[in-house]
């Protein structure tokens, strides 16, 4: 991700207008050097000895930024809000508390930060460059969690078609041995072509000439009558077909 302002950092002073403390200036010369665990070890001695705590905590906060204490860093900052008088006090502290929540990726937080860094001094243009910064990094964030959970909502409806999908082919395959076991009993019942007897030929009998003339002339009646039957009902059909147009 590029970042489009650079967030600048308000450095600890080396003279402390009012603090003639030595410790004090010890820190500040550990700061500076980048000795931070020095330069935290001369501040809280300071702090014994009754130096200004809102400067103290100021540059102490400072240190921790820049070792990368982002979390200790806030928590001290707001120790030197507790104790701050002055707006550039106020002012710088509240920018580089904005500066330590943007680091942490605590967008809300930072862009509170920078609007109380603006309310004291509204002409400080780093903290108008970082607010801007703060709110195009929130809404980026929220877009890529927008995107992500519209990927997992995706993927959990896939997982449950899927589901679906196993479940219909398994009841499928539950039914399959249920339909070829009574496809298996229906044959059982019937018996088998090649196991039955054929039957038997009758002996026929010799037929008069007067029964044969008979059977024909019935026979011819059966044939007159399928024919009548046949034609009414073509009759009938035609008849119903227009009715139903």
């Amino acid at each position: 991700m590029t970042v489009a302002f650079a967030i600048v950092m308000l450095l600890a002073e080396i003279v402390i207008a009012g603090l003639p403390s030595r410790e004090v200036s010890k820190g500040n010369e550990s700061a500076l050097a980048g000795q931070s665990d020095q330069a935290q070890y001369h501040y809280v001695k300071a702090l014994e000895f009754g130096a200004d705590t809102s400067i103290v905590m100021y540059n102490l906060g400072n240190v921790m930024y820049n070792s990368g204490e982002y979390d200790r860093a806030v928590k001290v900052y707001g120790a030197a809000l507790d104790s701050s008088r002055s707006h550039d006090q106020l002012r710088n502290t509240f920018y580089n508390l904005g500066n330590s929540h943007l680091q942490a990726q605590k967008y809300d937080e930072a862009i509170a930060s920078y609007i109380e860094a603006l309310r004291h001094d509204p002409t400080d243009m780093d903290a108008k460059q970082n607010l801007e910064l703060a709110l195009k990094l929130r809404r980026e964030s929220q877009n890529q969690q927008e995107k992500q959970d519209q990927n997992q909502q995706e993927k959990s409806d896939d997982q449950k078609q899927e589901q679906n999908n196993e479940s219909q082919n398994n009841k499928q395959d539950d039914k399959q041995p249920q339909q070829d076991q009574d496809q298996a009993q229906q044959n059982e019942q019937q018996p088998a072509d090649s196991n039955q007897s054929s039957p038997e030929p009758v002996p026929q009998q010799q037929m008069s000439k007067e029964e044969a003339e008979q059977l024909l002339n019935a026979l011819l009646q059966d044939e007159q009558n399928t024919l009548e039957h046949v034609r009414k009902a073509k009759v009938a059909q035609r008849k119903k077909r227009v009715k139903d147009w």
